[in-house]
């Protein structure tokens, strides 16, 4: 995977038993870095030599971290605790909301930071990652893609849309990206840090999750 510059997350049951019994690839837009602009290398600090695993610090060492009762709270970890009790469809514990992580990839599409969380990436940098994104579909192989917001929604690459509606909303509908033999179906979502985000979110994550289960057992 020679495109991907920060690394996705891996949950530990991911390849066993997954979520539910399926592979989900849990996918996030960017990741931003105060230190961009005195850094030749796009990543955490210039102190860090290990820029590479930000997205799996972000996760273990920050989030998951916290929620062990070790570190300290940051302002972002609304976004993760919110995103997986909405998944789940109510507030997790600890041991539903460990063993949800365990059991996903997670991935932030841009490959390069912006200098601040409200800077959003260029088309540029959009459009240089898309090779990675490739990369981790091929190697990952996941049953289903979850997007986080719109703006990454529109930016993603070609791939096809299916023709299932999810539910009762007709603009709601799979996209799909061919990997080898393999359709792989990629679903959006408002970001999870905005208002706009919330419960009534839940069943239409279930009913997608539904699906990509019938269809994997059919």
């Amino acid at each position: 995977m020679e495109n991907i510059f920060y690394f996705p997350r891996i949950g530990k049951n991911y390849e066993t038993k997954g979520f539910n019994n399926i592979k989900l690839l849990v996918l996030g837009e960017s990741h931003y870095c105060g230190d961009r602009g005195k850094c030749e290398v796009c990543g955490v600090s210039s102190k860090r030599k290990d820029c590479n695993n930000f997205t799996i610090r972000v996760v273990e060492d920050g989030f998951l971290s916290y929620k062990k009762g070790e570190g300290k709270f940051e302002d972002w970890m609304r976004t993760f605790t919110r995103f997986t009790n909405v998944l789940l469809g109510d507030q997790a514990n600890n041991d539903a909301l460990h063993e949800f992580w365990d059991s996903i990839i997670f991935y932030n599409y841009v490959q390069s930071s912006t200098t601040s969380p409200r800077v959003p990436p260029t088309q540029e940098q959009f459009e240089e990652s898309e090779i990675a994104f490739f990369e981790v579909l091929n190697q990952y192989t996941p049953d289903l893609i979850i997007v986080w917001g719109y703006r990454l929604w529109d930016n993603l690459g070609n791939g096809r849309w299916g023709e299932e509606r999810i539910l009762d909303d007709p603009n709601q509908r799979f996209y799909y990206y061919k990997i080898a033999e393999k359709e792989i179906p990629a679903f959006p979502i408002y970001h999870p840090s905005t208002s706009k985000f919330g419960y009534d979110t839940t069943k239409y994550l279930k009913e997608v999750i539904r699906l990509v289960q019938s269809k994997k057992n059919s």
